[in-house]
């Protein structure tokens, strides 16, 4: 029983858990606000997460903050990208939609939205990690999210349906706002841990071979300059050695012109 409540243990550490969420949720909250910077928020809330998961120390606002500044550039395009692709999507339910006659146009729509829903769920945790270009961000959240289907489709499952619940009832309204975005998030980390730190763990790897790679390069230019500097004092010895060659040979001439 002490145990289970100490510092370190199972309690301790699901109720320090929870209190973080709440304070995560706050900050996107308050960070997507401007509408154009929640592809920021939402990277830098799936950055903190994977550090809540992985039990790493340090001050969930400060981290939030510098991911959030740090992110800007590499997530506007992209949330942008899928917030209008949204939109569009929506005005095609409520068109189409409405009318009997014109349903089956709605079904492309449902399949751009599945689609749609599947890169979402892929790439702000993708983002948290990476710094890509816009067209290579959305390449490799699609090509994530077919490769790793089942995550995938519980990780869609989440994001959908932790928000409805909290706002379907009354009741759990100000749970929405506490956990509504942080929660799901939460969970569906636990499906893409795995998937996204082994990434990071193979990037570093290549990142180490092409440092190794270029040191290697270095030291074979400083070996290379070296050979050059000692050509360079061999080639000064020859002529020296030629110069004074050259003084004896006119001091000999010198003696027998004497003679």
């Amino acid at each position: 029983m002490r145990t289970l409540f100490n510092v370190d243990g199972p309690v301790m550490r699901a109720m320090t858990d929870i209190m973080n969420l709440v304070i995560l949720n706050l900050l996107t909250l308050l960070c997507c606000i401007p509408i154009v910077t929640a592809g920021a928020a939402l990277s830098a809330m799936h950055y903190i997460l994977l550090q809540i998961i992985e039990q790493e120390e340090g001050g969930i606002a400060r981290t939030y903050f510098t991911q959030f500044r740090g992110n800007l550039r590499d997530s506007t395009l992209p949330w942008l990208a899928v917030l209008i692709c949204g939109i569009l999507l929506y005005v095609d339910f409520r068109v189409f939609g409405a009318d009997a006659d014109k349903r089956y146009l709605v079904i492309p729509a449902y399949i751009a939205a599945a689609v749609l829903a599947m890169i979402f769920v892929w790439l702000f945790p993708l983002l948290a990690k990476f710094s890509n270009s816009f067209l290579a961000s959305m390449k490799n959240a699609f090509l994530l999210a077919v490769g790793n289907l089942p995550r995938t489709l519980g990780m869609v499952a989440i994001t959908a349906a932790v928000p409805f619940v909290l706002t379907q009832v009354t009741a759990l309204l100000p749970l929405a706002l506490l956990f509504g975005i942080s929660l799901p998030a939460y969970l569906s980390a636990f499906l893409y841990k795995g998937v996204i730190l082994q990434m990071v763990k193979r990037a570093q790897g290549n990142q180490d071979q092409a440092d190794r790679a270029q040191e290697g390069e270095a030291q074979k230019e400083e070996v290379q300059e070296e050979e050059m500097q000692k050509a360079e004092v061999r080639e000064e010895e020859v002529r020296e050695k030629a110069e004074v060659r050259e003084e004896e040979m006119q001091k000999a001439e010198v003696r027998e012109e004497k003679m």
